[in-house]
């Protein structure tokens, strides 16, 4: 760094080096929280996604057992004969750890009553409608899975930045602070080594002076 050796830029150096080490400390106790909510969450996607995968094995185990009583074709007429549902998911934001803003998602649902039913309910398989229900079940996990990965994703981008601001002070700003404050020092030190010889070489003079006038 280009300063100019004085004690007053000496104190002014010392004090930087000092508030970057306060940042740093700050970063690093941010990225240790971060770090403990990534393992937090990826912990709940992990749970979630066990969970989706029980769900979609018992709506699939419930869906043979149901094509198998009511046969392939009367399956596939229900199927194409039942009310249609539109599903959608909105977004909102909240705020999370450090303040982060988290997606929040929600799984909405709209029915086309404009289409009936021409089969009897009654000869419906109660197990295609457990499928069915747990179909949708599943798509609510899997809504959540990805609010989940959604926020995971977020935390590492957040993890990366804070490791590069800490990296960037700890081996970059806090070591030419290192070496400029040396280098003053050193200067420093030289001036005073300069002053104490003149002073030293001035009052040999005085003496000598002294010492023929006496």
């Amino acid at each position: 760094m280009e300063v100019h050796p004085t004690r007053l830029e000496l104190l002014r150096l010392k004090r930087r080096k000092v508030l970057a080490e306060g940042i740093a400390d700050i970063l690093q106790k941010d990225l240790e929280t971060l770090i403990i909510s990534l393992v937090e969450f990826r912990q709940k996607a992990t749970a979630f996604r066990g969970q989706l995968h029980e769900k979609m094995n018992h709506a699939y185990s419930s869906y043979l057992e149901g094509e198998m009583i009511a046969g392939a074709i009367t399956t596939r007429e229900l199927s194409m004969s039942a009310q249609s549902s539109d599903f959608d998911v909105e977004v909102d934001t909240t705020k999370g750890v450090l303040g982060l803003p988290f997606s929040i998602f929600h799984l909405t649902k709209q029915v086309d009553e404009g289409l009936a039913i021409r089969l009897n309910i009654l000869d419906t398989p109660f197990q295609l409608e457990e499928a069915a229900l747990e179909i949708e079940e599943a798509l609510n996990f899997i809504v959540k899975l990805a609010e989940l990965m959604a926020t995971i994703r977020e935390i590492l981008e957040m993890i990366s930045l804070k490791r590069r601001q800490i990296n960037r002070i700890r081996f970059k700003i806090i070591p030419q602070l290192d070496a400029t404050i040396r280098y003053v020092e050193l200067i420093l030190e030289e001036i005073e080594r300069q002053d104490a010889i003149r002073v030293r070489v001035l009052q040999r003079k005085r003496k000598e002076r002294s010492l023929k006038t006496a």
